[in-house]
């Protein structure tokens, strides 16, 4: 068979990666190697290559052969002339196996013709590239008039029933942009997503709306699988709380393209500011994290620390300090050589408000008395630091709150009066003060007029020159 078309159909089914039978969808069988053979394609190929299955799924050459060997087979009972590209479009389309039509002509005219169109650059070798159009039904859908998300509605969700969505879940689909899409707005697939993006970014379907309850994650919340956050959580199901992004490609892939990172990174940014979804890694996980008894995704090669720093770059989040220090007011999340929290059993955790850091935050009710929330960091030596304190704003806040800097021998060197009704989810700056070497406290008193609830959510302190 053609050359230039044979590495055009790994090109939209892997990315010419090896890919090792991961799956993402009960029913659809993991793709294996270069060419993302699956299921009795697999066999199939197998035994036309006369190769052991096992070896087509992990030797890249014995890979392409077999599923050139089954491409070629299915050519010959269409009586197919091995030089007419266009003719071949047949082939390509069972090749992708979709069920859909629609589906089917995108995954032949957007991805393994566009490969063409475009051209193929592999390790060793690369196609010129052939304006040729594929004799098959042209799509209805035109790529690339519209910007935003494609909406292509699953029948697959139902209510949240109050809950909100406060994570957002990182899927691979273990297949092409096509074959995935259509899979979750199948009645007969049982499951959703919410948004899918395509292998470079260039697209994104939406399925399910945010509001509603998509079916992308079969696992309930466990804090031991996230650093022991929000235990109190334990037992609910991660549907009725997140929304749920698919991307094609696979968990054992090497590298992602930067396109499809960027793309999910806004989309990301978006769904983070209309939910109330903290921009961390402990709310924005991997699939494989919160099921990891029978997923992986989004796998090793995903680039977890980019993703999140676009993620925040989109949405215009500073970039934290060189050398500072955040004390949240989870200590799950805190390094504890470096800082943590005390609180009395007056103070209480909540998460009623959205624009916190991080996890949630402690609220004590104001009054005469003496029980600061006590946020300890650890300097090494002794020098000034910028504080800031961040809180979720809201009516029953204190108008007026002391936050007080302890020294390590226990001597105040600063304090400062808030007023936590305003300039909520974002930092506040508090002073510049002067610590020793060892631990330091920066404390936030209850000593107010009674009615209000103060807020401990975090502070930050970043090592300044002293004036």
């Amino acid at each position: 068979m053609p050359l230039e078309l044979l590495l055009a159909v790994g090109q939209a089914e892997t990315g010419l990666q090896m890919v090792r039978g991961d799956v993402e969808f009960d029913g659809r069988p993991g793709a294996w190697g270069l060419m993302g053979l699956r299921g009795a394609d697999l066999e199939d190929a197998a035994a036309l290559a006369g190769l052991p299955v096992a070896q087509v799924q992990e030797d890249p050459v014995a890979n392409v052969l077999a599923a050139a060997k089954l491409l070629e087979a299915w050519a010959d009972e269409l009586g197919i002339d091995g030089d007419d590209l266009a003719a071949w479009a047949p082939v390509v389309a069972r090749y992708g196996g979709i069920d859909d039509d629609q589906a089917t002509a995108e995954y032949v005219h957007y991805q393994v013709y566009d490969a063409l169109r475009h051209g193929v650059h592999t390790e060793g070798y690369v196609t010129e590239p052939l304006d040729v159009q594929p004799d098959w039904p042209a799509p209805s859908h035109v790529r690339g008039v519209d910007g935003g998300a494609v909406w292509t509605p699953s029948p697959n969700w139902n209510s949240r029933s109050g809950a909100a969505a406060e994570f957002l879940i990182v899927h691979t689909c273990e297949g092409s942009y096509s074959s995935c899409w259509s899979w979750l707005a199948s009645p007969a697939s049982g499951v959703s997503a919410h948004y899918v993006v395509s292998e470079t970014g260039s697209e994104v379907r939406a399925l399910v709306d945010e509001g509603n309850r998509a079916w992308h994650i079969a696992a309930d919340y466990d804090c031991a699988l996230n650093g022991g956050l929000d235990c109190w959580r334990n037992g609910t199901s991660m549907n009725t709380i997140s929304v749920g992004i698919e991307h094609a490609g696979h968990a054992s892939q090497s590298f992602w393209d930067p396109g499809l990172i960027a793309r999910s990174a806004q989309l990301a940014c978006g769904i983070t500011q209309r939910n109330p979804i903290p921009r961390d890694s402990h709310h924005i996980v991997g699939h494989g994290q919160l099921q990891p008894w029978n997923r992986s995704d989004p796998g090793a090669a995903w680039p977890w620390a980019d993703y999140l720093n676009q993620i925040q770059a989109a949405c215009g989040d500073a970039p934290a300090p060189a050398g500072a220090i955040v004390v949240d007011s989870n200590n799950g999340a805190n390094d504890l050589s470096r800082g943590y929290i005390e609180v009395s059993p007056s103070w209480t955790a909540s998460a009623n408000v959205s624009g916190y850091w991080n996890t949630g935050y402690w609220v004590g009710p104001t009054d005469a008395v003496s029980d600061a929330a006590r946020f300890w960091f650890h300097a090494d030596a002794a020098g000034c630091w910028d504080v800031d304190a961040w809180w979720p704003a809201a009516s029953d806040r204190p108008a007026a709150i002391t936050w007080i800097g302890w020294n390590e021998d226990a001597s105040e060197v600063g304090r400062t009066v808030v007023d936590q009704r305003g300039s909520g989810a974002q930092w506040n700056r508090l002073g510049t003060w002067s610590f020793g070497a060892g631990w330091n406290r920066v404390l936030l008193s209850r000593w107010s007029d009674p009615g209000a609830f103060a807020v401990a959510d975090a502070v930050r302190l970043t090592p300044v020159s002293c004036p």
